[in-house]
């Protein structure tokens, strides 16, 4: 029985006289359903959802009244947070249910996929309890997109299937928010979760309820103390994974730090029930994938009953209401999971984000990729550029104070310690000064030529955990030189060198280095002189050179050579020496290059790069 309020009345909404339609909401009214919605695709591939609306009958104009009173009474109990408007719509296939819409991220009520409900009351109740849920994704869980995006990497760490995880997660997220609500909304949850199941387990239904919908209706059973499975129809195994999954939620229940670890392990809870359950879609092809839909589908009872758990939020976006003038909304949701993927990538090995971002829509390894070291580069190094100038009188030594001289400069001190008999021209004392030279911090740092050995000797290691070799190393280096350049106004150009030449002019372009920088080739170390001089010639002031290699250069003799010439145009070079012996510092050779100002540091791990501050001296002539 539904929770009884007083205040509300219990007219009965049945009519069962047909009425011809009352108004037309966009186009001539049409027999069938209130609302379509049809997949239409624009020029450049993207999917866009258009919404072909019929008419509203007496009765449904009524629903609708009701429907709108339990949302924005849902909205109120959470003191109306920032959301989209909701789209109310009429869709009797039942296939459709309350969703977030993932085109505008707001909500989305089919008020025609309601039980057997009658009384004005009890849909209200039931559409105030639904609304609720949906609400609460976006105040509980996961409530930001970044951390929507940790708990999809926490369960794909627990070995569940990328295109398992936004199930794993969904379903984690249902659980607690629901688990949330029932504190305050006992009887009512109870009862809406009675209202929703109770024709799957009638005596005269002829289709099986399918295990995942039996899982979940048992942890809301387990968690609420009701019961609506049959006993006829429970079955250990299944209570079992039931039963540690509520274990799982209810431990620290308040503890959002233990979220990512929950998941983690209610993903290997779940696993061998998905892969029973969820069906491959044979019509799956790679344009899905763009458009951020899974290649498996779920039963039709637990898309009725608890929604498409496939779905990928980002609740971020629904803090832009108003599409931005310049840009459209997916070029927006496309900054922004490239900007949280930068921030998540220190916590991921690779092959998590870049099943993360395949999520998404990302396919490109190379992109991904170059997003991952982004991330993983991230404000390792700084490099700071100071201008010379004069700065204030610095006093040398004592001298006689003759009269004549300012009364100012006169300092009795100094005089006393000559003679306990002050006498002018004689005894007297000043200080003589002279100007001392200052440096002064500039803001904008001078233009960067990354030249990045990627011969066979810097070796570049993939496995399923992380990546590693002097390559890696070299790359990390790179990308955060370049990400402090590009930030602060500078131009940067690139130069990947093996036995082969891959090169990128002077430009603030990020992708186009990063490509660069990621052609690894892996065959010989010649240093490119000329390439080099090339661009160093072509630059607008002198540049900064920076050499990433393990110099075993072939051809050194022609390189010291270059590196003599360039610092004497101007040019700063540096060079990271990657898993270098230090003494060969001390040898003749690279003596004489650091005499004449270039700097070479040696590289071991990821370490030595932390917190590296790379400074350099301009000398203004005032």
């Amino acid at each position: 029985m539904s929770p009884q309020y007083p205040e509300k009345s219990q007219k009965n909404l049945i009519k069962k006289k047909k009425r011809k339609p009352k108004r037309s909401i966009k186009i001539k009214p049409i027999k069938g359903r209130i609302l379509e919605l049809k997949d239409n695709y624009k020029k450049n591939g993207k999917k866009r959802i258009s919404k072909v609306y019929h008419s509203f009958s007496d009765q449904e104009e009524k629903i609708l009244e009701i429907g709108k009173r339990a949302y924005y009474k849902a909205l109120a109990y959470y003191y109306y947070p920032s959301l989209p408007d909701p789209e109310f719509i009429f869709d009797y296939s039942k296939k459709i249910g309350f969703f977030i819409n993932l085109d505008t991220y707001g909500i989305t009520l089919n008020l025609a996929n309601t039980p057997n409900i009658y009384l004005e009351n009890e849909l209200e109740d039931y559409f105030f309890s639904l609304s609720l849920h949906e609400i609460s994704h976006y105040i509980f869980c996961p409530y930001d997109t970044l951390t929507n995006f940790r708990l999809l990497a926490a369960a794909i760490r627990g070995g569940v299937n990328k295109y398992y995880s936004p199930m794993v997660v969904n379903i984690f997220a249902d659980l607690i928010i629901d688990q949330k609500n029932h504190a305050d909304f006992p009887d009512l949850m109870n009862w809406e979760l009675l209202k929703t199941t109770e024709s799957l387990f009638d005596k005269s239904a002829n289709e099986t309820c399918s295990n995942l919908t039996k899982v979940l209706i048992e942890c809301y059973e387990i968690l609420w103390g009701i019961q609506i499975i049959p006993n006829s129809q429970r079955d250990e195994i299944r209570s079992n994974a039931s039963k540690n999954i509520c274990q799982i939620i209810l431990k620290n229940f308040s503890n959002e730090n233990l979220w990512e670890k929950k998941v983690k392990a209610i993903g290997k809870q779940l696993v061998e029930i998905l892969k029973k359950e969820v069906q491959l879609n044979n019509n799956f092809q790679q344009e899905n994938i763009k458009q951020k839909q899974s290649p498996f589908i779920l039963p039709d009872d637990v898309l009725n009953i608890f929604g498409d758990l496939t779905e990928l939020k980002n609740p971020d976006l629904i803090k832009q209401k108003s599409p931005d003038l310049n840009a459209p909304v997916e070029d927006k949701e496309e900054k922004n999971i490239q900007n949280l993927m930068e921030e998540l990538a220190p916590e991921l090995s690779f092959n998590t984000m870049r099943d993360l971002l395949s999520l998404h829509g990302y396919t490109d390894s190379t992109q991904n990729l170059a997003l991952w070291y982004r991330g993983q580069a991230k404000g390792l190094i700084q490099i700071e550029y100071f201008q010379r100038k004069k700065g204030g009188s610095i006093p040398l030594y004592p001298e006689t104070w003759r009269i004549g001289d300012a009364i100012e400069s006169f300092d009795p001190i100094q005089s006393l310690l000559v003679s306990p008999v002050i006498i002018p021209n004689m005894t007297t004392r000043k200080w003589k000064y002279d100007y001392g030279i200052g440096q002064e911090k500039l803001s904008k740092i001078q233009d960067i030529m990354i030249v990045l050995d990627s011969s066979g000797s810097m070796d570049w290691n993939f496995n399923k955990k992380s990546i590693s070799g002097r390559y890696h190393i070299s790359l990390l280096a790179a990308f955060s030189a370049m990400q402090y350049s590009l930030q602060r106004g500078s131009y940067i150009s690139a130069i990947n060198f093996s036995e082969q030449i891959i090169a990128q002019p002077w430009t603030n372009d990020l992708t186009k280095i990063e490509r660069v920088l990621l052609s690894y080739q892996g065959f010989g170390t010649r240093l490119p002189t000329k390439k080099i001089e090339e661009f160093a010639q072509k630059a607008e002031n002198p540049s900064l050179i920076l050499v990433i290699s393990d110099l075993e250069i072939e051809n050194w003799a022609p390189s010291k050579k270059l590196i003599k010439k360039l610092l004497a145009m101007g040019h700063k070079i540096i060079s990271f020496f990657i898993d270098g012996d230090q003494s060969i510092l001390l040898t003749k050779n690279f003596q004489e290059l650091m005499e004449r100002g270039a700097k070479f540091y040696c590289i071991d791990n990821i370490d030595d790069l932390i917190g590296l501050v790379l400074s350099e001296v301009k000398v203004l002539h005032q």
